[in-house]
């Protein structure tokens, strides 16, 4: 099950994005997750997905549920540690592990692939480049079973 918030926010005029539609878009989610959890079996993951906006998170999560479709995939930015906190804190009321999926991708490259991004899915250039400097790099001591860095290098662009 692949979770995103932007999911949430879709309509058939496209991605609209409000502070209300947001929060909306939040607490689906976390809905959502606790259902694929509460669904889990032993062999279920849950990927964490850490990175600023367009560092490539989506394209990872729709990739790797092609190899593991039995995973789960928090898409999101999930640069703090405060962020995280809720998620990690499903994954242990369930018993499932959690791996964050650390994307290690140059800011000039989020800031290229969100330009070009269909309008309505755009973030806002300050805002990715605040998301991209508060970024708290993520670490087994917040509850993770293991963090997977993926530095820019080792992935195609």
């Amino acid at each position: 099950m692949h979770i995103n918030p932007d999911h949430f926010l879709e309509t058939p005029e496209g991605r609209i994005t409000t502070p209300e539609r947001n929060a909306e878009a939040w607490a689906k989610c976390y809905v959502a997750l606790n259902g694929a959890l509460a669904a889990a079996t032993a062999s279920t993951k849950l990927y964490v997905l850490v990175g600023a906006q367009g560092s490539g998170k989506s394209e990872w999560a729709r990739q790797r549920a092609k190899e593991e479709p039995e995973a789960v995939f928090f898409d999101a930015i999930l640069v703090k540690r405060a962020e995280r906190a809720p998620i990690l804190a499903a994954a242990r009321r369930f018993s499932v592990p959690a791996i964050a999926v650390w994307l290690q991708t140059p800011l000039e490259v989020c800031v290229r692939r969100n330009a070009a991004r269909p309008i309505d899915e755009v973030a806002n250039e300050r805002g990715l480049r605040n998301v991209f400097a508060a970024l708290e790099p993520p670490d087994r001591s917040e509850g993770f079973a293991e963090v997977i860095e993926l530095p820019f290098s080792a992935r195609p662009a």
